[in-house]
């Protein structure tokens, strides 16, 4: 017998998403739009789901849902359906079903704790859907987008947060030929019980910042409502917001003295945007509204927050902008801070397609003058790097290599890149001589001086050491990995996240997880000799504890809740929850 939707969703995949289309009303349009986000991700559409990873079963939204999973287990005896419940990133954190030849069926299929139901993962189903659409679905046989799942009809409903965030999905499944429409009402009454139990142990803060969101949910102005953990956006101000911009909007709030005025106005550097916010402190902890307008006011621009640029300190001058012809590019900045990686963009940016090869200065070894000279001549491109290691004898050399290169380049004889990175400040006086004699296209500095770098970098990193996306960095980590100084710079930054990636099993990375002197670094506003000294004795106490406030309040002396505020104060407090 011929199936009309699985007919349909062949078609799609067949003239993609460029071509004629049509279902004839046989197929939904929320499962023709989510077909099409399917195809767009390039999900397998003839495969079980792959992605796996250990799951957080002691989340907030595990913790919340347990319990009345449980409950319907028992309810749902001898129906042949299973429930399930995935977290935001539409790994499943929970499976319950009483029949063990439908466990073994969903094991087939993969339908288990710690794989990925993402939409992006596996295509059409309840669990991914839901959380895309933000509201509940029914998917029952071909209109899911894996033939794996084409045997299983299933219901499904977002699971929200108090404060209005999907947080993940829970879902009642079987086999296609047992679906029932009622299937969706049970579904939509086991995500209400759920959030109710969110609601019931949600914090005041919490509490407070859903509140005043409420206000502003509906407005047309890009408005978000923050603190230092969470960030609710309106849908106009859904493209202003990430992790990044969350981070640094609260660096950017929590240093305003906002006992000069009750309202910031502040353009973003670099960007076109404003920002106007004002400080909220109706409930237990204080949180922030923020406004973003468009100083160009262009209708075709489209809306984003760029993080805004350093400015130059007084004093100093700005980085002398890139020579795209330049025979010689000299990179200058201290070792860690990404002087190869900005030097191998300069290249890029004179649109050389040679091969380039790599010679790292050593005092340890002789430099192989001879060798760089040959790749040049012969059209390979050369960067050396670490050129302040080069003894004042040997300045002679790199600066015969330099002037041979330039004149030859002059000439027309070759179309070769010299690339160098430098640190002046720890070069001999010699090197520095010939530093300056170059000139530097490019500067870079020392993370301490570049926080706003942080996140864009940490988000490069992670794109490389983590490739399936799998984890991602809480607001909380991030906020203390942008006031920790970094004294390795980027390398030191690459191998904390590495390692974090290597060692979190959870999809979330918190502060909790960061290394001890990360998640104690301090705020990045100076601290007065009495804040610092607090800062420390707190330290200590927590330490001496073991973490538990109440204790460390009575060996301080002071009250719980006085501990609570300076705890915040002093950028020690690490509390948030995995949801």
């Amino acid at each position: 017998m011929s199936d009309p939707v699985r007919e349909a969703r062949e078609q799609l995949i067949r003239v993609g998403l460029t071509g004629h289309f049509s279902t004839d009303d046989v197929v939904p349009d929320l499962i023709v739009r989510s077909w099409r986000r399917s195809l767009s991700n390039a999900v397998e559409s003839t495969a079980p789901p792959q992605r796996y990873q250990d799951v957080d079963t002691d989340s907030l939204l595990c913790r919340a849902a347990v319990p009345v999973l449980d409950r319907w287990q028992h309810q749902l005896a001898d129906t042949g359906t299973t429930l399930f419940l995935s977290d935001r990133g539409g790994s499943i954190v929970a499976r319950r079903t009483s029949d063990s030849s439908e466990r073994r069926r969903l094991d087939g299929v993969h339908a288990a704790e710690g794989f990925d139901y993402s939409e992006d993962a596996i295509g059409t189903n309840g669990l991914g859907t839901s959380m895309v659409e933000r509201r509940p679905v029914f998917v029952k046989g071909s209109q899911h987008y894996s033939d794996a799942l084409a045997v299983n009809a299933c219901a499904a409903a977002p699971v929200y947060s108090p404060s209005g965030l999907v947080v993940g999905s829970v879902a009642l499944a079987g086999p296609s030929e047992a679906a029932n429409p009622i299937m969706l009402s049970l579904t939509r009454e086991i995500s209400q019980q759920i959030e109710e139990r969110f609601r019931a142990s949600s914090r005041p803060e919490d509490l407070a910042l859903a509140m005043s969101f409420m206000r502003f949910s509906s407005s047309q102005r890009p408005t978000v409502v923050m603190n230092h953990e969470s960030i609710l956006a309106n849908t106009p101000g859904l493209p202003y917001v990430s992790v990044a911009s969350h981070v640094m909007l609260w660096e950017l709030l929590n240093s305003y003295d906002w006992s000069s005025s009750s309202t910031l106005r502040r353009a973003l550097e670099g960007t076109p945007i404003e920002v106007t916010a004002r400080r909220v402190v109706d409930g237990p902890r204080e949180h922030y509204v923020v406004h973003f307008s468009d100083l160009n006011d262009a209708s075709d621009r489209r809306p984003g927050l760029a993080l805004p640029s350093r400015t130059p300190s007084v004093g100093t001058e700005a980085p002398a902008p890139s020579r795209p012809d330049a025979a010689v590019q000299l990179v200058d900045g201290p070792r860690g801070s990404g002087r190869a990686t900005a030097a191998r963009g300069l290249r890029t940016g004179q649109g050389s397609t040679a091969r380039l090869e790599v010679f790292v200065v050593s005092a340890e070894a002789a430099t192989p003058w001879t060798a760089m000279a040959d790749f040049l001549a012969g059209g390979t491109d050369v960067l050396i790097r670490r050129v302040e290691e080069i003894a004042e004898q040997e300045v002679v050399h790199l600066a015969s290599l330099v002037d041979a290169h330039r004149k030859a380049r002059t000439a027309g004889q070759r179309a070769s890149c010299l690339l160098l990175t430098s640190s002046r400040d720890q070069a001999a006086l010699a090197v520095q001589a010939l530093i300056d004699t170059i000139g530097p296209a490019k500067r870079t500095d020392a993370l301490a001086l570049t926080p706003e770098m942080i996140p864009g970098l940490v988000k490069a990193i992670l794109n490389v050491v983590d490739p399936e996306s799998r984890h991602t960095i809480s607001p909380a980590a991030l906020q203390s990995m942008v006031q920790w100084n970094w004294p390795g710079n980027i390398a030191e930054l690459a191998d904390t996240v590495a390692g974090l990636v290597g060692q979190v099993n959870g999809s979330v990375i918190e502060r909790r997880h960061l290394p001890k002197h990360v998640q104690q670094a301090p705020p990045r506003r100076h601290l007065n000799l009495i804040e610092t000294a607090e800062r420390g004795a707190i330290i200590r106490a927590l330490d001496a504890a073991g973490g538990n406030k109440s204790e460390a309040a009575a060996l301080l002396g002071i009250g719980r809740n006085t501990l609570y505020r300076k705890l915040r104060l002093l950028g020690l407090d690490t509390g948030e929850g995995s949801i």
